[in-house]
């Protein structure tokens, strides 16, 4: 037998191939087979399924766990001050103003009534 018969396909219209094609071709068509029961394999699909539950757990733990560092977090932090009362508070402490939404003489008004303002404590 020669190397032309061995590549040859008889009755076929594909051309010859060379040994290293051939193996190539063979490895293929194993890797596709292989491809194809790992894919219906019952094994294979509860394992995927399975690490796919895992994985969901996780991230639902991970998201409970950053809902509560950001509550934490939220419970120690200070009430904001609304920008009236922090051009009130910079005009008492004679600093500049994060932000001048009111005029300065009207928050020194404030701040003169503030002071000036008993309070019910006494």
């Amino acid at each position: 037998m020669s190397h032309d018969q061995d590549t040859e396909h008889e009755g076929t219209s594909e051309p010859k191939l060379t040994k290293k094609e051939y193996a190539k071709k063979l490895r293929r068509e194993a890797y596709q087979r292989a491809k194809e029961y790992k894919k219906n394999d019952p094994r294979e699909i509860a394992r995927k399924e399975k690490a796919k539950e895992q994985r969901r757990e996780a991230y639902q733990k991970a998201k409970e766990r950053s809902k509560a560092a950001r509550k934490d977090k939220d419970k120690d932090k200070k009430p904001r001050m609304d920008l009236t009362e922090q051009l009130v508070r910079a005009v008492e402490l004679d600093e500049r103003p994060l932000a001048p939404v009111i005029s300065l003489d009207q928050a020194r008004k404030k701040a003169t009534v503030k002071k000036l303002t008993p309070s019910l404590d006494d």
